[in-house]
Formats: structure tokens, sequence, C-alpha cells
């Protein structure tokens, strides 16, 4: 897993928000007593990685497997599934437990739904009849915080399932996630957004502002004054447009996922023939934020003077 991000220096206390996610998923492995298969979502494992490192998870006595539709081989009798909503996840939970009883094995089996449950995905774990014999919660992950200035919610298809599939989840998440952050940083004054589905955010923000309000006489002066909401269709050139910074030439070529790029052990200086190694970009490594939103040439010459720096005695 990536290198965990340091928050020491961010305008807000978001260390306290990862702090609250990562107790959050120890206190599931801690409920499940003794050694369990923890068997992650694919699409969630990056996300992990900012909140909690693997060593944590493993001293919990978690054993860990990424879900595929290949049946789990682990000696454990306890197997929990840490995984998204989707429909595809569901039959890959239902096929390895349907092969597990098709080979006599008896397992305890857990499903978290990250960030919340859905009923549609409990329809088909009924269909599949394998309903009864789940223990099913929730883990309400819905803010990933990237950097020191930077939180993420890891929507990466939700521009395309509200726009094409008209599916409004993501904002009803989106509008969650914000309701979240108010109950630590204090009741956010000014809501400002440009767009529909932002509209939308906003109406949901508000009414859950009413069904579950933040005691704003115990919190104090909102640490966050304004929040500015913007639909994608309000500026659909920019995607478009070349990246001339370094963190966006690193974007292009490599792609940054979760706060990482991915590269040969060999360019590391690692001898393995076809490992890869996941290097974190973050406000932790000095000369990276230093350069990461400056243009191209500039960057050549910062990095001649570290080189150069670097060689003298």
């Amino acid at each position: 897993m990536a290198q965990v991000p340091n928050l020491d220096n961010a305008l807000i206390n978001l260390k306290s928000l990862r702090d609250q996610s990562q107790k959050e998923l120890i206190t599931i492995l801690k409920n499940i007593r003794g050694k369990k298969c923890l068997v992650i979502d694919p699409k969630l494992g990056g996300s992990l990685s900012l909140i909690v490192q693997s060593s944590l998870l493993k001293e919990h006595g978690a054993e860990l497997r990424h879900l595929n539709a290949e049946p789990i081989q682990t000696d454990c009798t306890k197997v929990v599934y840490l995984v998204r909503a989707q429909l595809d996840l569901m039959k890959f939970i239902c096929s390895h437990i349907h092969n597990d009883i098709s080979k006599g094995i008896q397992r305890e089996y857990f499903v978290y739904f990250v960030p919340r449950r859905a009923v549609v995905c409990e329809k088909i774990l009924e269909e599949e009849k394998i309903h009864h014999l789940l223990t099913i919660g929730e883990y309400p992950l819905y803010l990933i915080p990237l950097d020191e200035d930077v939180l993420s919610f890891e929507l990466d298809v939700a521009y395309k399932e509200h726009l094409v599939d008209g599916d409004t989840t993501s904002l009803w998440h989106i509008a969650k996630a914000i309701h979240k952050l108010e109950f630590s940083f204090g009741l956010i004054p000014n809501v400002r957004a440009k767009g529909k589905a932002s509209v939308r955010v906003a109406d949901i923000l508000n009414r859950m502002q009413s069904e579950e309000p933040v005691n704003t006489s115990e919190m104090g002066v909102p640490e966050i004054n304004t929040i500015i909401l913007l639909d994608r269709e309000v500026d659909m050139i920019t995607p478009m447009c070349s990246q001339l910074t370094y963190e966006g030439l690193l974007d292009e070529f490599l792609g940054i996922s979760n706060g990482a790029v991915e590269l040969d052990s060999s360019i590391m200086g690692v001898q393995q023939e076809g490992k890869k190694i996941k290097v974190p970009l973050n406000s932790s490594d000095k000369l990276f934020k230093e350069i990461r939103d400056q243009n191209f040439e500039v960057v050549v010459q910062c990095d001649c003077r570290f080189y150069v720096k670097k060689q003298l005695p």
C-alpha cells in the first residue's frame, strides 16, 4: 500500500478525519475476533492505503486479499468483504460462498458496504439464497485526504452515472460527506452552487442539516466559511487542455491514482522484473511540493539546482 500522507500542516485538522476513518475500520476488525481474511474491493485498495497502513490491518488479525472472480484461497474461518455497492461485486461474493458450500467449507461471512449499503445489492444476495449467511454492515468512508489541502470523494464515475445512467446516488454521497465535515468543523454558513447537480447537492445538504442538525453552540465559530459546488458541465473545456505543470505531466504520462504513481521497480533501483512500485506524490516530499504546480521550464531549472546541491560535498 502507498505511504499515508503527512497532514500536520493542513489548514484544518484533516488528520482527525483520517484518524476517525482509521478507527472505524479497526473497530470493524476488532469486533470480529480472531484471524480473518479481509477481501478488499480493488477500487478501494488505493483509498484505504491513504487511511491506514496494511501493517496495522495485519496487526489486528487481517489476512489481505483483493476481490475477484476466483475463489478465495485461505485457511481463515472468517471472511470479511469490504466493497462498494456494485452489482458485479455481489456476484463475486455469491460465487465465493457457493464455492465454499459445494466443498463443504464452513465459514462466517461479513459484508461491509462502502460508504453505505444498497437495497438492490442485498436483493441479489437474497436471490442467491446466501443473505442469511451474512452479517452486513457499513463502513462510512466518504472523504479521502489526498494531501494537506486536498480531500477527494473518489467517485470516479459519478459524472457518467448521473448524466448517462440517471443515477443520483453520488449526489447524496457528496452531500453526506459535506455534512460529515460539518460535525468536525462546524456548520458551513455559505453554500454556493452552480449547475443543476450542484443545486441538488445543496438541497440535499440543507435537508440533512434539518434532519440531523449540527450543535452550533458546542462547535463555536465554523472553521469553513464557504463551500463552492460546481457542475462539471460548467467547464467542459479544461479537461481537454494539455497540462503544463510538473504534476500535470506526471498525470498525463504515468497516471496519478489515489495520490500516487506506479513505476517499474527498475526505475526505483529495485531489480525485480515486472514488479511495480507505488510512489506517493504529496507535500511530504519537499521537492515535489516546490515544483508540482510549476511550469515545465521552471521545473527543469529547479531539478538542475537540486541535483547540483545534492552532489556538492
